[in-house]
């Protein structure tokens, strides 16, 4: 393994530019292009009752989530810390970051880890996948993730 030749800064700032914003829609089609075609990207997290869930969504189902979702919401999410690993033409990118969620129901503070799954393809780089969880009661992330 190598350290990448890119730290891929430039994917990660526009796609929390894109979910960084003020209740309604987002500027989607500006970060189309990062993704491959068949990308998926996985929400994780615990049910109600506390068993785990995964919600796999391509790019438009992600798009429409996040659409209702954030539809009333003040969001913002900032990139903490990352590191880029790079293997020939594959990219295996961890991204801490912290939310703001600004809604009628109050304001609400967290952080969480993206794991990004990238592949080198016609000369650029593509995100395969992207799979998340925040932290939670019981679920804190370790100093070894804030330090990258």
């Amino acid at each position: 393994m190598s350290f990448a030749r890119t730290d891929f800064k430039d994917i990660t700032e526009a796609l929390y530019r894109v979910v960084s914003a003020g209740a309604g829609e987002r500027d989607w089609e500006s970060v189309r292009h990062f993704y491959h075609p068949d990308a998926r990207l996985v929400r994780t997290g615990l049910n109600p009752d506390g068993s785990p869930f995964a919600l796999v969504m391509s790019l438009n189902a992600y798009i429409e989530n996040v659409n209702v979702l954030l539809k009333e919401v003040q969001f913002c999410e900032v990139e903490l810390t990352h590191e880029a690993i790079v293997f020939g033409n594959v990219a295996r990118l961890t991204s801490v970051y912290e939310y703001t969620r600004q809604s009628v129901a109050g304001m609400q503070r967290g952080r969480g880890v993206n794991f990004f799954t990238l592949i080198q393809q016609d000369g650029r780089w593509l995100i395969m996948s992207i799979v998340w969880d925040n932290e939670r009661p019981g679920l804190s992330l370790p100093p070894s993730l804030l330090a990258v």
